[in-house]
């Protein structure tokens, strides 16, 4: 008989896509944080999106269709700031594919800016009809914690879970011994 390995935690494969220099600018400030295995995507033109690691340097893309993308991904997170920045029709076309793959499509708007104006209310119209979930958030921060929950929490490392483990074992063996003595 065999074993399915154990598996500790889900991690969700995240999709990140920065509306307009705004959205551009919060991806570099996460990247600067401590967000990691997240993907950045950005438009490419004709149903296609160029994607990379977010610590990757920008150049460093590969283009894949939108609809391949979306297959690959558990959830997409449209993020920005200034909604006239919004590309209304590149958000209509990842929110399509990510329908057809029953993708999660979210947005996080960080300090949102500019909803009032004209182009900004279209954004805004655009966003709640194409999103499953929309949120907005004071600081970039905020965004940062929102998508590690959503990506399944903030990974250990292997050191990090071996001293985990050991220090549990400790803690165990003192509260056994501790039991026996009056």
């Amino acid at each position: 008989m065999t074993s399915a390995p154990k598996r500790l935690s889900y991690q969700a494969r995240i999709l990140v896509v920065p509306l307009g220099a705004s959205g551009h600018s919060l991806v570099e400030a996460m990247a600067a944080g401590s967000l990691t295995n997240i993907r950045i995507v950005t438009d490419a033109g004709q149903s296609a999106a160029s994607v990379r690691d977010i610590h990757d340097a920008a150049g460093n893309e590969i283009t894949e269709t939108v609809a391949d993308l979306a297959a690959s991904a558990d959830m997409m997170i449209l993020l920005g700031s200034d909604l006239p920045q919004v590309p209304a029709h590149f958000v209509a076309n990842v929110a399509g594919a990510a329908r057809a793959n029953g993708v999660l499509l979210a947005g996080v708007l960080v300090d949102q800016r500019n909803w009032e104006d004209d182009e900004g209310a279209d954004a805004m119209a655009v966003l709640r009809r194409e999103l499953d979930m929309l949120v907005s958030v004071r600081e970039v921060g905020l965004a940062m914690a929102f998508i590690d929950v959503l990506k399944g929490g903030r990974r250990k490392s292997e050191a990090d879970l071996a001293a985990t483990e050991a220090s549990a074992a400790t803690a165990s063996t003192e509260e056994s011994t501790g039991r026996g003595a009056s």
